[in-house]
């Protein structure tokens, strides 16, 4: 387990947010865009197609919208676009909730799905991931906030209201493991309230609604940097690092190794590492892909 860690945000005069710009675009829904088809560098049966791919927006610094722009940014954007230039493939990109993003693969709506999406057993049990990257947890709160959550003590968070987007697997995992913890203790339980969108979950935390978000360790560092209103962020021990993954029906497993020879070009060539960097995130980087990696090799 990593190290716990408190951080400030360093420039409390940040104008420009995560919360504010997220919520703007999320009030309109754009047209589907498409990635240009180029020569397929990979051998793949699909050299040429037109692949959908689901995603939610909305989540910095995986995918979202530059303030007052229709331009999707992130650096899944730029893996995925780097993914399919490897394979010749065209990526026809849809913005949709979170939710609906399995569920839209399950039912063949869609052909793959991005978000930083987490990778368990619970979840391929209905789908497969073409494992990419990992990712830690952290406890998100506002400066302000002057309750009892303590750095590097999980049983703080017993009793306070958790933010969380409808859909995210952390509203299990303090279900399964926090709070059994809790009721060990003699504590009351993590209050959890679901929102449909980073944006509304950004903005219940910032006006004071709930206490804390639970959040991966790029999602924390880039609203570290973005936020309205300065915030702490520090690791959580209950929760074990994760794999993060594309999600594909679990039959189609052409897909799915034509998505991870791509993936293991796109590595091979540089281009992996050059995206990390540019987003800040080459620590996070994994260096063996595989598919479905949470139970095929878990990580400690």
């Amino acid at each position: 387990m990593h190290t716990a860690r408190l951080r400030t945000a360093a420039a409390a005069g940040i104008v420009l947010t995560a919360a504010l710009a997220l919520a703007a675009c999320s009030a309109a829904t754009p047209s589907p865009d498409e990635t240009t088809t180029t020569a397929a560098e990979v051998s793949t049966p699909f050299a040429g197609e037109t692949l959908t791919l689901a995603t939610d927006a909305n989540y910095p610094p995986c995918q979202f919208f530059e303030e007052g722009s229709d331009v999707m940014v992130g650096y899944e954007v730029d893996l995925w676009d780097a993914i399919a230039a490897k394979l010749g493939v065209t990526l026809e990109v849809e913005n949709t909730q979170f939710a609906s993003l399995i569920p839209g693969v399950q039912s063949g709506r869609y052909d793959i799905a991005m978000e930083c999406i987490s990778d368990n057993a619970e979840r391929e049990q209905e789908v497969s991931f073409v494992n990419y990257i990992f990712d830690k947890t952290d406890v998100v709160t506002i400066e302000s906030y002057d309750g009892p959550i303590t750095e590097g003590d999980d049983l703080s968070l017993c009793g306070e209201t958790m933010g969380a987007q409808t859909g995210f697997d952390t509203i299990d995992k303090v279900n399964d493991i926090l709070n059994p913890a809790c009721a060990e203790a003699g504590l009351d339980p993590v209050v959890i309230q679901e929102y449909p969108n980073a944006a509304d979950t950004y903005n219940a935390l910032n006006s004071g609604r709930v206490d804390f978000m639970i959040l991966g360790t790029s999602a924390a560092a880039y609203l570290n940097q973005t936020a309205p209103t300065p915030i702490n962020y520090a690791s959580i021990e209950s929760f074990p690092q994760k794999y993060l993954g594309m999600v594909i029906a679990k039959d189609n497993t052409e897909l799915q190794d034509a998505l991870l020879a791509g993936l293991e070009a796109v590595i091979a060539d540089g281009t992996y590492m050059d995206i990390l960097e540019k987003w800040g995130m080459e620590s996070l980087a994994l260096e063996e892909p595989g598919i479905n990696l949470a139970t095929t090799r878990p990580l400690d």
